[in-house]
């Protein structure tokens, strides 16, 4: 019997010093940067455009440009954003579009769209342009103003906080008719 304690001794002793941990940065390497202006939404007519482009090699006021894809090994990334309806009785819904047009970089759309920012053929520039048709109604977008790395695997993973153009606060509000 106490060959069995012994045993389960050692192995808690061995599960709490390689137990989980609160912080991803023990093991991950990640560098985050500001830089304003790199995702922009517009509404006219019944379509919404969402953009985002940004050069490769990222000025971002440190003094010396960070090339993302050397630091990340990444030809993608990405941002998060939502869109909602105003139902008949005045209350923001969350909605999710049905008509998506993405002319550059892709779109992955659960309970909101995440914007996949794509490295063009020169491997020059990461690009997203999609254009949203909607129906007659009162809509608003909330972007969540951070682009993230997508598969940067053994490398540096690279969040850039920025603003975003023709939103208040992220938020852009808007009607079609």
């Amino acid at each position: 019997m106490k060959k069995y304690i012994h045993y389960l001794t050692i192995a808690i002793i061995t599960l709490l010093f390689t137990g989980c941990t609160e912080s991803d940065d023990e093991f991950f390497s990640t560098k985050a940067v500001t830089v304003n202006n790199k995702i922009e939404v517009s509404a006219s007519g019944n379509v919404l455009n969402v953009s985002c482009n940004f050069d490769r090699i990222l000025n971002y006021g440190s003094g010396s440009p960070l090339d993302l894809f050397l630091t990340t090994t990444s030809r993608s990334f990405f941002f998060n954003y939502s869109m909602q309806k105003r139902n008949a009785s005045g209350t923001w819904e969350n909605y999710i579009p049905t008509t998506i047009t993405a002319t550059k970089g892709d779109n992955f759309v659960g309970s909101y769209i995440s914007g996949i920012q794509q490295l063009d053929t020169l491997d020059t520039i990461y690009e997203y342009n999609t254009d949203i048709t909607l129906s007659p109604g009162q809509y608003r977008v909330v972007v969540e103003p951070r682009i993230v790395s997508l598969d940067s695997q053994d490398e540096v993973t690279v969040i850039i906080n920025t603003t975003t153009v023709g939103a208040t606060n992220n938020i852009l509000e808007f009607t079609v008719n």
